[in-house]
């Protein structure tokens, strides 16, 4: 646990020196852009980007972090402006995980099921193609059918606790959760339908449905729930670009304002909130993957 604390206390200076010089340079680039060219303007520009200036901006970027000061450019408090975006962000996150997941899930144990390879062959490959089609493509797509062409659902925006407003951007998300967890448990499970356990519950007379459904689903679930443990920190630090294109409330679209507008406090804190829970999530994920390993250790 001491050790966790200090690597975790270790990646958090990391991290905000990081955000904090990246959003200072961001900055930078918005002093030349109101510049008029002047020599004398881009010497300040030159001396303002000195080490020591960078070193002061931290200072300032963690100090204004601890007093709860900080603003956006807008004059809004960078707290109560991540706040606000944290609830569409977590639902459209959750939506996007359980439609992903459920789905790759429940295609990979039903083509099993059915003992169907070309099934199985089909929609790896149509994991394979999801997964190297840009998600913009698919947002884009899903706007087209389902708002433009049988306007079912709303093109953007969002209401509290309105699964409505995330059925189209955590479709075009969870697309990408369904592909990955198809083409991880697909091929565990086929692995896992030709071990020894299978064939002596077969020779006991166990249905094939609860074999597939019960007994192999819940040895290769532990696995899969470390991609989706993965999955579930890459969006809830924001998807900037389906946010963006359904203009919908959430991290990812602040991210996207903070770097258009050049706004370096709102700019850093985001990213140190999307590194931080990247970085928990990801530790949760190796601790849950030791736990694994080492149960199956002692199996051995």
């Amino acid at each position: 646990m001491k050790s966790e604390a200090i690597r975790f206390f270790s990646f958090l200076i990391l991290l905000s020196i990081f955000a904090s010089s990246l959003a200072s340079f961001r900055s930078r680039d918005k002093a030349y852009t109101f510049a008029d060219g002047g020599l004398s303007q881009a010497m300040e520009i030159k001396r303002e980007s000195s080490i020591g200036s960078v070193f002061s901006d931290y200072l300032a970027f963690c100090g204004s972090l601890l007093n709860g000061e900080s603003k956006t450019s807008a004059g809004e408090s960078i707290y109560s402006h991540i706040a606000s975006r944290l609830l569409p962000t977590f639902h459209l996150a959750l939506f996007s995980i359980l439609f992903g997941s459920l789905l790759g899930n429940f295609l990979s144990l039903y083509s099993l099921y059915k003992r169907n390879k070309y099934l199985n062959f089909f929609f790896i490959r149509i994991s394979e193609i999801i997964l190297s089609t840009p998600v913009f493509v698919f947002a884009i797509l899903l706007l087209i059918v389902f708002f433009y062409q049988l306007d079912l659902f709303p093109p953007g925006g969002y209401e509290n606790f309105q699964t409505y407003y995330v059925i189209l951007p955590g479709t075009a998300l969870g697309m990408r959760v369904f592909a990955r967890v198809y083409i991880f448990q697909a091929k565990e499970v086929w692995a896992e339908a030709n071990s020894s356990y299978v064939r002596l519950l077969e020779t006991r007379g166990y249905p094939w449905k609860h074999i597939v459904f019960r007994e192999i689903f819940r040895k290769v679930i532990p696995l899969t729930l470390i991609i989706i443990i993965l999955d579930f920190g890459s969006l809830v630090s924001g998807a900037m670009i389906v946010e963006e294109i359904f203009f919908f409330p959430g991290i990812g679209k602040s991210l996207f304002y903070s770097i258009k507008a050049m706004d370096s406090q709102l700019l850093a804190t985001l990213l140190l909130y999307a590194g931080v829970v990247f970085y928990i999530l990801n530790r949760v994920a190796y601790y849950w993957q030791s736990l694994l390993l080492g149960e199956n250790r002692e199996k051995i």
